[in-house]
């Protein structure tokens, strides 16, 4: 018998052919070679960063007009600076206007005690008037780096004299109230319309000061939001 028709070899012819053939299958010689120096084209990449970056450009934002906020701060503060000055006019004329009436007997008790309360109270909010506006009228500066700061100091001083004024309406009020009542007892007449009239004058007065004091506080949180911007 021959080796190559042994019952070993035919065994094994099966085998040796699936090797030759895996062989075949698994030669990377055929496979195409990757060239180091092979050129990726990215145009197509720079064409589409360019035109997103073009998209962010035109797109629009909010920006801060300078010059017309140092205008509007410049003139708010002169606003707030002759509203001061008419506050202490005020003042000093409830001051005197009860000295006079007490030396000299006139006016009655009612008058005497309307004025010289009313003069009192004047006197103190002219005090915390003060306290509020001198900080910031020092401060103010026609400097365009400071113009945003200016007008954030500005709308909280107006926010805390917005505050003041809504406040000292109840002691005025009732001072007022308290008043009409007196005159009603001492000549004997009605005194509703008096009465009416004098709290309906208060009640808008609270209610111009609120929107004032309302829309500062929004004015206030535009600002702070441009500068964390």
């Amino acid at each position: 018998m021959k080796d190559d028709e042994s019952p070993l070899n035919e065994k094994y012819k099966p085998i040796l052919q699936t090797e030759n053939q895996a062989e075949n299958i698994l030669d990377v010689s055929t496979l195409p070679e990757k060239k180091s120096d092979e050129i990726i084209d990215t145009s197509i990449i720079d064409e589409e960063w360019d035109s997103l970056t073009q998209d962010w450009q035109t797109q629009s934002f909010e920006k801060t007009d300078i010059q017309a906020l140092l205008k509007q701060t410049k003139k708010r503060t002169r606003w707030a600076k002759s509203c001061y000055v008419l506050n202490i006019i005020a003042t000093l004329g409830l001051l005197a206007s009860f000295i006079y009436g007490l030396l000299e007997g006139e006016f009655g008790k009612p008058w005497n005690t309307y004025l010289g309360m009313g003069g009192l109270m004047s006197l103190i909010f002219v005090y915390y008037e003060r306290k509020i506006r001198i900080k910031t009228w020092s401060q103010v500066s026609d400097s365009p780096d400071k113009a945003i700061e200016n007008a954030l100091a500005g709308c909280e001083s107006a926010i805390k004299y917005m505050a003041l004024t809504k406040w000292s309406c109840l002691p005025f009020g009732v001072l007022a109230n308290w008043f009409v009542y007196s005159i009603g007892q001492e000549e004997n007449k009605s005194v509703l319309s008096a009465f009416i009239f004098i709290n309906v004058f208060i009640g808008i007065m609270y209610f111009i000061t609120d929107v004032i004091h309302r829309k500062r506080k929004r004015e206030q949180k535009e600002l702070f939001d441009k500068t964390s911007n």
